[in-house]
């Protein structure tokens, strides 16, 4: 399952917040807590910037804070990093996201351990030195009270039942920081090149279509044919390695493959794995997503040989950002469907692409619901009352939050999935056409 948290739903005396100050008066739910303790108690800080002309959106840079990280679970130690020795010990941690890292008052953060652990308790194979902490409230205009707290559950579900190469694993977990009391959280695994992650060998690469490719000390390429908004950023290879004669060597590569798309008539074949990309819209189908700059388009290939392009497809990633859920009208596609931000207007135009995304889609179209809501079931049964008991401590520090039950939350979620693929019925008979 997606989220890996069984565990068991007693409580026992921790601190809390109560007005800035600390309280034993509050008790933990049996759920992982994560405390965070930063040298000389330093907050990590985001910094605003804003577009270039002819660009969109307004992102953030933030400065990592070194300290150090402990997570225990039901009053016992299950992982502590130690204090931060630069390559040996500790944690860094700082602001992540765009507007979510700009704006939302329970801020989103990176980690990055000195020393592989696995936070997730999943296995060694799982160990990394990245992780995300996402925030806990989504804001979503068609939900009850404009809130979702589980969009990244259902997200993660949806592409999991689809079989995507790989999907993110992610556990609800409780946050201090420097003896404060954070909120509810996502712990989640960091797109990045791993044997349990994105697999790709060493002279492959992983990048993202990216609308904040102009942020200071951003690097990037653009190609001959990507759209005004977008260019590309890297996940792999390590930016402060890679030389020019690397990044040049991608970039020709990727104005190839989009000059094979843009033929729209099946040549594109020979460079992408029509099954990836096909699985990764269709999710977005699924889901209903409004989003199109933002949605994380993250794209790898295995090995890149400047004299066999050929010798390994491009592979679409895994799907990430899940805000936008069921935002699109009723009987429309998601907005990357058919938006020229990224390849699939293009795509949707090749027969040989259509006949593959029907394809998935007649795989996988009576799968869908029943698997998301086993799903939430196996949720509710196991981490139903720890999550519960986490929220209302959430809505403590943060009242306008987690205004809508667990329950109620699931519920209207997965009535939105049945509306989405009852629609999609008849959007892929006429796709067929």
């Amino acid at each position: 399952t997606i989220m890996s948290v069984a565990l068991a739903l007693t409580t026992l005396s921790a601190y809390a917040q109560t007005d800035g100050d600390i309280s034993k008066s509050k008790e933990w739910p049996s759920m992982p807590v994560l405390e965070i303790t930063t040298v000389g108690g330093v907050e990590p800080t985001a910094t605003l910037v804003y577009p270039p002309e002819g660009c969109v959106g307004q992102g953030i840079t933030s400065e990592y804070v070194t300290g150090k990280l402990v997570m225990s679970l039901n009053g016992e130690s299950i992982y502590d990093s130690g204090e931060y020795i630069k390559g040996e010990s500790g944690v860094r941690i700082k602001i992540r996201g765009n507007n979510s890292g700009a704006f939302l008052q329970q801020k989103p953060y990176k980690l990055k351990l000195s020393k592989k652990a696995d936070l997730l308790e999943m296995g060694k194979a799982y160990k990394s030195k990245d992780w995300a902490l996402l925030s806990l409230s989504t804001w979503n205009t068609v939900m009850t009270n404009e809130e979702s707290n589980i969009l990244p559950l259902m997200g993660l579900a949806v592409g999991r039942v689809l079989e995507q190469p790989w999907i993110p694993n992610i556990k609800a977990v409780n946050v201090m920081l420097n003896g404060k009391y954070k909120g509810l959280y996502y712990l989640i695994e960091t797109v990045e090149r791993a044997d349990t992650r994105i697999v790709t060998s060493k002279t492959g690469f992983v990048i993202e279509n990216d609308a904040y490719w102009w942020k200071p000390d951003e690097v990037y390429f653009r190609t001959n044919r990507q759209h005004p908004y977008m260019g590309y950023t890297f996940k792999y290879p390590d930016t402060d390695d890679m030389t020019d004669a690397e990044k040049n060597a991608i970039c020709d590569y990727m104005n190839t493959v989009e000059e094979a798309i843009f033929k729209c008539d099946g040549s594109a074949a020979e460079f992408i794995d029509y099954d990836s990309f096909a699985r990764w819209i269709l999710g977005h189908d699924i889901l209903g997503t409004k989003d199109a700059a933002g949605s994380n388009m993250f794209l790898y290939k295995d090995d890149l040989d400047s004299n066999a392009p050929e010798s390994s497809k491009l592979m679409m990633g895994t799907m990430w950002n899940f805000d936008t859920s069921f935002m699109v009208g009723a009987n429309e596609w998601s907005t990357v469907h058919s938006h020229p931000v990224f390849y699939y207007e293009q795509l949707f135009k090749d027969p040989l692409f259509v006949k593959k995304y029907l394809e998935k889609y007649n795989n996988y179209k009576d799968k869908v619901y029943e698997y998301v809501e086993d799903y939430f079931n196996n949720l509710k049964n196991v981490n139903g009352e720890a999550i519960k008991q986490s929220m209302a401590l959430h809505k403590e520090i943060y009242p306008s939050q987690c205004k809508n039950t667990l329950e109620k939350q699931i519920d209207e979620s997965l009535n939105f999935l049945k509306s989405r693929l009852k629609a999609l019925e008849e959007m892929t008979k006429d796709l067929e056409t």
